[in-house]
C-alpha cells in the first residue's frame, strides 16, 4: 500500500439526536482510490462530510498529511487540499461555466490562468461552453463543471459523492473515464458510488459500510472482485 495520506480511526459522527457513524476506521494512500460502498443510509455521505468538516465528529481521529483535521472548519480543511464534490454539486446556476470554475481556485490560490488552461485541455467540452450559464447544462455536463471546479482548487485528495448519480448512461461512461484519467495523474480519491461496476473499475480498494460501521474491506488488486457478491453483501 502507498504511504498513508488520510487516516481515520474510531470516527463517530452524526446529527442532532441521531448518531450515524460508529467507530469507522479507514485509510487512503497517496495516489490511491478507495471506494465506499453501501446501501442508502449506511453512513457513506456522513463519512465524507466528516472528513471535509461539514459534520463535526463526536469522537475519533482524522489525520491528513500527518496533521489532525478532525473538527476543523471546512475552509481550513479545503486549504490543506481536501476537496469534496457533493452529490448536490453546489454550483451557481446563474453564473457561467468559467465563473464557476474560477471560484474553485479562489481559496487555494495558484496561477489561475495556467490552471484554467490545463483544465480546458482536459475538459474540452467545458472550454466550448465556458460562457454558458450552468443552469442550461445537462446533469452530466454540470457534474463535469463540479469536478472541474474542484480540480481548480489543486486537490491533494478528492472526495466524490455519487459522481454518476442520476446521469444518463453516456455520461456515466464519460464520468468513469474522467475518474480513470484523474487516477493516472496521481490524485488520491475517495469515491461513493452506487454503480458498483464503475467503482470497481477505478478503485484500488473498497470498504462496505452497513449501519455506520465498516463490515468488509477488500483489496481489488488481490483478486477479481465479484460484483454480484458485493451487491449481496450490501443489500442482504
Amino acid at each position: 500500500m502507498p504511504e498513508e495520506m488520510l487516516v481515520a480511526k474510531g470516527v463517530e459522527a452524526g446529527y442532532p439526536n441521531k448518531q450515524i457513524l460508529f467507530g469507522v476506521d479507514f485509510s487512503v494512500g497517496r495516489s490511491e482510490v478507495v471506494a465506499l460502498l453501501g446501501a442508502n443510509g449506511s453512513g457513506k455521505s456522513t463519512a465524507l462530510n466528516t472528513i471535509s468538516g461539514f459534520v463535526r465528529p463526536l469522537a475519533g481521529s482524522i489525520r491528513f498529511d500527518g496533521a489532525e483535521i478532525a473538527g476543523m472548519p471546512p475552509h481550513q480543511i479545503f486549504r490543506r487540499g481536501v476537496i469534496q464534490v457533493s452529490q448536490a454539486r453546489d454550483l451557481f446556476p446563474d453564473m457561467t461555466v468559467e465563473e464557476n470554475l474560477l471560484l474553485g481556485a479562489w481559496v487555494r490560490g495558484g496561477e489561475t490562468a495556467t490552471l484554467l488552461e490545463g483544465l480546458y485541455r482536459s475538459f474540452p467540452r467545458l472550454a466550448e461552453r465556458k460562457t454558458q450559464m450552468v443552469r442550461l447544462m445537462s446533469g452530466g455536463e454540470q457534474q463535469m463543471v463540479a469536478i472541474g471546479r474542484a480540480l481548480m482548487g489543486r486537490p491533494k485528495i478528492l472526495l466524490l459523492d455519487e459522481p454518476s448519480g442520476g446521469l444518463a448512461p453516456t455520461f456515466v461512461n464519460e464520468i468513469a473515464a474522467i475518474i480513470a484519467t484523474l487516477k493516472k495523474t496521481g490524485i488520491a480519491m475517495v469515491i461513493i458510488e452506487q454503480n458498483i461496476k464503475l467503482a470497481l473499475s477505478v478503485a484500488d480498494r473498497f470498504l462496505i459500510l452497513r449501519d455506520g460501521r465498516v463490515t468488509q474491506r477488500h483489496d481489488i488488486s488481490a483478486g477479481a472482485a465479484d460484483e454480484k457478491e458485493i451487491v449481496r453483501s450490501i443489500y442482504l
